[in-house]
């Protein structure tokens, strides 16, 4: 935006977190209309300008190059360019640019700890099953704190789901599951179509929870209960709620992690530079493509065994003290906020 003060206020109350940009191109141009005074306008002035705000790499040097250029033209006393420098971080390229690094890095930062927090809470605490369905062990077991809440408010569902056979050929089934659904004022009776196949033990429903939020729907939930399945399909896991599947982004080296802070990271940065060197020298003939991914196959299975020997089981290890499988995990307390509470607030006419 131009530097309009009305456009300024309004997006100021409309968006009181946004910070608005000034539009560089515009203040540029008026340079020549507010300093086309000054004797030296044709002799350096404007190239000395151009420097001080295009080429300065730090904030730093744009305040000492910029009070070199009032010194040096006399211009300490010009209103137009003091509102400028006071409105500073609003148009000057290093600023701006600066400030959007930071707050990037900030949030990124940020996504990474909380991350790590909840990895932790997931690896530390578990949340005890609420029936005694052998899939929502499965699902305790593999899946992430926050996405196992989830499981278990379609396990709890599974009471007002009513799923009866519709049609059988062969391996294949097909129920119709009755669900009942809470409205504001009524509860609405809602028949859903819930493919099985038995062979494959794949289950679809029509309602495509699976397909939006990636994880199974009551009705399909009643369906494998039916047919009494002990077991959850691995294509029905989602690798990005299990809580043993570590974020790739986390081991790439960033500005606010150093990789000696950070052995994983650090081993992780070696192997990637390593890799890239072979990579480059084996792409160059289909024979030695071909051995490198063989022997890369070898060597996964073989790290992976390894992996899966020397890391315990959680959950399955009665004396493991990461395991508090009979504490109950509580939601923190309610503050209560300002203003009348709700239950008593007047009610409109309307």
């Amino acid at each position: 935006m131009d530097q309009d003060r009305a456009m300024k206020n309004a997006i100021s109350i409309v968006f009181p977190q946004t910070r608005p940009r000034y539009c560089l191109w515009h203040i540029m141009r008026k340079f020549p209309e507010k300093l086309a005074s000054n004797a030296q306008h044709n002799s350096g002035l404007k190239s000395t300008l151009q420097r001080c705000v295009y080429d300065c790499q730090t904030v730093e040097e744009f305040e000492k190059h910029w009070g070199l250029f009032l010194d040096t033209y006399n211009l300490h006393d010009h209103a137009w360019l003091q509102s400028l420098y006071s409105e500073r971080m609003h148009w000057v390229p290093v600023t701006t640019l600066k400030e959007f690094v930071d707050q990037f890095d900030n949030a990124l930062r940020k996504k990474v700890e909380n991350e790590n927090a909840a990895d932790f809470h997931s690896f530390n605490c578990t949340i005890p099953c609420i029936s005694h369905l052998p899939f929502e062990r499965i699902f305790q077991h593999v899946y992430t704190i926050a996405k196992f809440k989830e499981v278990q408010k379609e396990i709890m569902g599974m009471i007002c789901c009513n799923a009866h056979l519709y049609k059988n050929e062969g391996a294949i089934s097909t129920y119709h599951v009755d669900d009942k659904i809470n409205t504001d004022d009524f509860v609405k009776l809602v028949a859903f179509s819930v493919y099985f196949n038995k062979d494959e033990l794949e289950v679809k429903c029509s309602c495509g929870l699976f397909e939006m939020r990636g994880i199974m729907c009551r009705h399909a939930l009643s369906v494998l209960d039916t047919q009494n399945v002990q077991t959850v399909p691995e294509k029905y896991i989602l690798e990005r709620w299990r809580k043993d599947i570590k974020q790739r982004y986390t081991l790439i080296k960033s500005s606010y992690n150093g990789l000696s802070e950070n052995p994983e990271t650090q081993r992780y940065d070696q192997i990637m530079r390593r890799c890239c060197e072979v990579a480059k020298n084996a792409s160059t003939m289909e024979e030695h493509c071909i051995d490198m991914l063989k022997w890369l196959d070898i060597m996964d299975g073989d790290y992976l065994s390894s992996r899966l020997l020397t890391t315990p089981s959680r959950g399955n290890d009665p004396t493991d003290p990461t395991i508090v499988s009979s504490t109950k995990v509580l939601s923190p307390h309610v503050v209560r906020g300002k203003g009348r509470p709700p239950s008593k607030r007047r009610v409109p006419p309307i």
